[in-house]
């Protein structure tokens, strides 16, 4: 085999190595003893078969979701039209999460839910407004759907909307829109998992216009 041939092989040997791993969180993760955390935004129903899997792989302690439940459906874009749909599709996934695990479920409605109707169906979970610091274990979570409303004292903010990613801050940003975000409670590690390829798609962004 050439050096050419070899190297060629080499690369792609670690990218189907990378692909075969990229729904995949490291053992550290699974065998630690701290609280778990999985934060996800902006999720539309077309990966919600992918979250229940995730959640059953992760065991998470705590489930954070940063708003916009059924994002297929833009309620402010379409209004009261959608919302015997948004009704049913949002019913279906809160009781689906809460039927899946005994995790702590914490929602912040974003700008394509109905408060009421995500009220109207939790039986446990909780609804938190933007700006919201919950303590999980000693360390300030700052909650929001826009990240223009997240607090300023936290020690971790959790987001989703839009795929800002850069903060002129000191404190950990992890935006659930570009992954599912996983945290290890109190040591703040992070580790980043990936959506379906097709979750774009399903949110239905266009190329110039991601919220």
């Amino acid at each position: 085999m050439t050096s050419v041939i070899r190297k060629v092989f080499n690369n792609f040997s670690s990218g189907l190595s990378d692909f075969k791993n990229r729904y995949k969180l490291p053992e550290e993760f699974h065998s630690s003893q701290e609280l778990k955390i999985m934060h996800i935004s902006d999720t539309p129903e077309s990966i919600y078969s992918h979250i229940y899997k995730m959640l059953n792989y992760s065991q998470p302690d705590v489930i954070i979701h940063t708003g916009d439940l059924v994002d297929n459906l833009k309620l402010e874009d379409a209004g009261s039209e959608m919302i015997p749909l948004y009704q049913k599709k949002s019913a279906e996934f809160i009781s689906n999460l809460e039927k899946l695990t005994s995790a702590r479920i914490i929602y912040v409605p974003g700008n394509h839910d109905d408060l009421s109707i995500i009220k109207d169906n939790t039986k446990r979970s909780e609804v938190v407004a933007e700006g919201t610091i919950i303590d999980l274990d000693g360390v300030k979570i700052g909650l929001a759907h826009y990240p223009e409303n997240l607090p300023q004292t936290a020690d971790i903010n959790l987001f989703g909307h839009n795929k800002q990613s850069e903060f002129e801050s000191e404190n950990k940003y992890l935006n659930g829109i570009l992954n599912i975000n996983y945290l290890l409670l109190p040591s703040k590690t992070d580790y980043k998992v990936n959506y379906p390829w097709t979750v774009d798609q399903g949110r239905q962004y266009k190329r110039f216009n991601m919220i």
